[in-house]
């Protein structure tokens, strides 16, 4: 039988036209985007093509946008690149942020976890979903600080905002683009200092930009709206899933159930199980699912998403994470449903 994948969180395969896209500029554009001959030029043309083009979808200025290959890595550029105006003034973090997140911002700066704020906050970083439970969260009010928005997980799922933050970070492999293509948006006047020196992306970030892996991220973007008009039903099949999925077992529980969620993510709790067990004899069975966040995979630690949410490090070992496709179907998760059934 076909393997069924639920572990979109982690990424999704490239849209068509993305692949096609990557193709393209890889046989056709490959020459330096700097180089100031014909083909150079052409190269930087569709460049900055692109970038217009992603801006107008996130209704931002083109200049604000800087090309990355990771969200973490646009993370790092931006937390360290803020070090230098923001020094010693504490930070508030949402207390399931990434670690992409929270390592960098951890060296420099006192954190305090949201909803607390602490006197002279200079920074404020907020996940706009969370990649771990789907919880959906609003950007806090806090005046004469930098607030930072991590859209990774959010953008081509639910409708991104940036009108209540100063920068925010994008990757492009989890709605649909190639991996090694992220964006980073900043506010102009953000005191902000370039980390990696070089001509490129307006002496920002240096390094000869992947033409290829901007061209299909572009061509990912363009169908954020048909995505996300596919979340009514996707909700209903998530809805259903859970429904049927703890009507038989009173030891399973939907962790965030009841609060706005991404609508394709489901996190169940099963009490007492051994999660790393059942994720592998779901993977046997042909299942692609997840304990958590791909960076913690192979992880002894269990997850301080879901600990902060008041759950036990043994609760937090017996999690699985089940995120479905843009098309998923009915009958691959009464597949999925079969197999928890059999297994639990």
């Amino acid at each position: 039988m076909p393997r069924l994948y639920f572990d979109a969180n982690a990424s999704v395969p490239p849209h068509p036209e993305a692949v096609e896209a990557v193709r393209r500029a890889m046989a056709e554009d490959w020459a330096n985007p700097t180089s100031t001959h014909r083909e150079g030029q052409r190269a930087r043309f569709r460049l900055e093509e692109a970038r217009r083009e992603i801006a107008a979808g996130l209704c931002v200025t083109p200049g604000e946008l800087i090309f990355c290959a990771s969200a973490t890595e646009a993370l790092h550029l931006l937390i360290r690149g803020l070090e230098p105006a923001l020094g010693d003034r504490p930070a508030a973090v949402f207390p399931g942020e990434h670690s992409a997140c929270l390592n960098p911002l951890q060296e420099w700066s006192r954190v305090s976890w949201l909803p607390a704020v602490p006197a002279e906050c200079g920074t404020v970083v907020q996940m706009a979903a969370n990649n771990e439970t789907g919880l959906i969260y609003g950007m806090p009010t806090v005046l004469d600080a930098v607030r930072i928005k991590d859209c990774a997980q959010a953008w081509g799922k639910v409708d991104v905002d940036l009108s209540d933050c100063d920068a925010a970070v994008f990757s492009g492999h989890k709605m649909g683009g190639p991996r090694g293509s992220a964006l980073l948006w900043m506010r102009p006047g953000l005191p902000w200092e370039a980390l990696m020196e070089g001509p490129q992306e307006r002496r920002r970030r240096g390094g000869t930009e992947d033409l290829p892996a901007i061209l299909g991220l572009a061509a990912a973007a363009r169908h954020v709206p048909e995505r996300r008009a596919m979340n009514a039903s996707l909700a209903a099949l998530r809805d259903s899933f859970e429904a049927e999925i703890t009507a038989w077992n009173r030891d399973i529980e939907i962790i965030g159930r009841g609060s706005e969620r991404l609508p394709n993510t489901s996190c169940v709790l099963f009490k007492g199980r051994n999660g790393e067990a059942l994720h592998a004899s779901l993977d046997i069975a042909g299942l692609a699912v997840s304990t958590g966040s791909a960076c913690h995979s192979g992880s002894v630690k269990p997850s301080h998403a879901i600990m902060s949410l008041g759950y036990s490090p043994e609760d937090a070992r017996s999690v699985l994470r089940f995120s479905m496709l843009p098309d998923a179907r009915a009958d691959e998760v009464e597949t999925l449903l079969t197999a928890l059934k059999r297994l639990t």
